[in-house]
């Protein structure tokens, strides 16, 4: 059924954000730590390897980006294949607000972790998963109905016997 999967979306891309954030603000914490000890920061290559795992972990917030537009796609393509019965809309529309009413409580909790102390400036780094997190109702309110659309909108083709 397509109509778990906006849930899966919601859900996926909170535990993504919530991971890469919490690995994020301790990678970069500990490589700035390791570049201050003298013992570490006299070899070129460590100091190049440290720059290097920053480097990638600043590229975290576009990883959570892609899997929300995979995890998109694959709900597009998943819906066009599916053959679905309009009758079956109602029940769709009402997985389709659960993930909402579900999405605005982990909106929430990403407000709630990215806003602590303990983090700082941390979400300056995930520009893009700040808005998505922050607007999660919104997205998989379209996204839902994105799939009813899909799902229920094309043509159905029934096999007649001669």
């Amino acid at each position: 059924m397509a109509a778990k999967d906006v849930i899966l979306i919601g859900v996926m891309v909170f535990m993504f954000a919530i991971g890469f954030f919490v690995v994020y603000n301790i990678t970069n914490t500990v490589t700035t730590t390791m570049m201050g000890i003298s013992a570490i920061n006299e070899s070129e290559a460590a100091v190049e390897a440290l720059e290097g795992s920053q480097a990638v972990s600043a590229r975290m917030d576009y990883v959570i980006f892609g899997v929300f537009i995979g995890l998109v796609l694959a709900l597009i393509i998943s819906g066009w294949f599916i053959g679905g019965n309009p009758i079956f809309m109602v029940i769709y529309f009402l997985v389709v607000v659960m993930g909402v009413v579900l999405s605005t409580v982990l909106s929430n909790v990403w407000e709630t972790v990215s806003s602590a102390s303990i983090f700082g400036s941390t979400v300056s780094a995930f520009p893009i998963t700040n808005n998505l997190m922050t607007n999660l109702p919104l997205y998989l309110a379209v996204i839902g109905f994105l799939g009813i659309i899909v799902m229920f909108a094309k043509p159905y083709f029934s096999q007649q016997m001669y």
